[in-house]
């Protein structure tokens, strides 16, 4: 009998969707006027998380909205109501400004997919997320994208760089050398001489080597 029940509740668990008795149910993809209103509901939350990063930022307001913003768009792609370019590259844009690994993973995985939709402008954004997710795990970053000051009096300084990542890959998807991006450390220490040249943080990150993303690198 034990036996039974358990054949009868493994043949149960199917994954099909059920059919609906309310006929008057569609699915985002097959509502058009949904699908745009939600379209542009993306776009109206990419405008406030720029428009929420004006200097100075209020941390303690932009944060929770940061959160509310994410909170959304998690529930417009669990309607399937992702479709375009813009809105995979909006919810990658958001979601870049999260704070733990998992969302700055998940901003390359829709930067990348708006890349296979035609925007290739978001190739950078797709480096980007890479890196921020493997600084935030404690390893080093591939495409040079990051850098962190640990206080007001103390210096810019590069994350470490994976060293056998080849530059040709850096360049095509952050469309900068490791060089152009230590100049840009340079600016952002331009106010403090004694900073200059840019050096590399003292973090002791882990190797990123082949295979710490699968499929990419």
């Amino acid at each position: 009998m034990k036996s039974l029940l358990l054949s009868l509740l493994f043949l149960t668990g199917c994954t099909s969707v059920p059919a609906r008795n309310d006929s008057t149910f569609k699915q985002c993809p097959d509502d058009p006027e949904r699908q745009a209103l939600r379209s542009q509901e993306l776009r109206t939350l990419v405008k406030e998380d720029q428009d929420d990063r004006t200097d100075p930022i209020d941390w303690i307001r932009v944060l929770p909205r940061d959160e509310a913003r994410r909170k959304r768009i998690g529930e417009i792609f669990g309607e399937g109501c992702f479709k375009t370019v813009e809105d995979y590259a909006a919810a990658a844009l958001v979601y870049q400004h999260g704070n733990i690994p998992d969302h700055f993973f998940q901003t390359y995985l829709w930067a990348k997919k708006a890349v296979e939709l035609g925007d290739s402008s978001q190739k950078r954004l797709m480096a980007m997320g890479i890196d921020r997710y493997l600084v935030n795990i404690g390893h080093k970053q591939l495409f040079a994208t990051q850098a962190s000051k640990p206080s007001t009096s103390d210096c810019w300084c590069l994350e470490e760089v994976e060293k056998g990542f080849p530059e040709k890959r850096r360049l095509e998807l952050a469309q900068k050398s490791l060089a152009e991006m230590l100049q840009w450390v340079d600016l952002l220490n331009k106010d403090q001489a004694s900073c200059n040249p840019a050096k590399f943080c003292a973090k002791q990150f882990k190797d990123s080597p082949r295979g710490i993303l699968p499929g990419f690198w």
